[in-house]
């Protein structure tokens, strides 16, 4: 695999940040990842220091909501779709 295949893309950021099912399944694990696609690609210069704080933020803001998610579901059961 070359190196272009493996940078990580805004758009594999954005899908993992809308992946709620996921996010409710591990809160932690997956803020940690959001954070580091985000610093990863700030280092690589696709993003610049605003955006890679934007995308903190809502890191932790994805992060506070699965949280709340995994608790509401505890409380009331599944919600039905």
């Amino acid at each position: 695999m070359t190196q272009a295949q493996q940078a990580p893309t805004l758009a594999q950021w954005k899908a993992l940040y809308d992946d709620q099912r996921a996010l409710i399944k591990s809160p932690e694990g997956h803020q940690f990842v959001l954070i580091e696609l985000a610093e990863s690609l700030h280092a690589q210069g696709v993003i610049d220091a605003g955006e890679l704080s934007e995308m903190l933020e809502k890191a932790d803001a994805a992060y506070q909501w699965g949280v709340e998610a995994q608790l509401s579901a505890e409380l009331n059961g599944p919600v039905e779709h």
